[in-house]
């Protein structure tokens, strides 16, 4: 930005402090690229699969509907390992006909 001037760029695209729907525009696509940065991490994945499986966005004052919760998230993951490791077998062969 060139306090307060505009700047002619190659491709005809104006360049500048611009106004303050520009500057709104560009703070919000900076909070964009910070969080899809965030949520990319590894270990930030590890850590959402981890809350998505103990069930800490269910209801946490009722102890049946958060172990429901949980036993049906964990018999949902051991399903889908299951039918990926049949897959994988069945494709390479090792099983089927």
């Amino acid at each position: 930005m060139l306090y307060g001037y505009r700047k002619s760029t190659a491709t005809g695209f104006q360049m500048g402090s611009g106004n303050k729907q520009d500057q709104e525009a560009e703070a919000e696509s900076r909070r964009i690229l910070d969080r899809v940065g965030r949520e990319s991490e590894g270990s930030s994945m590890m850590t959402r699969v981890r809350d998505h499986v103990a069930a800490t966005d269910a209801e946490q004052n009722d102890p049946i509907e958060l172990w429901g919760t949980r036993i049906g998230r964990a018999i949902a993951v051991t399903t889908l390992t299951a039918l990926i490791l049949w897959l994988l077998l069945y494709v390479f062969g090792i099983i089927g006909g």
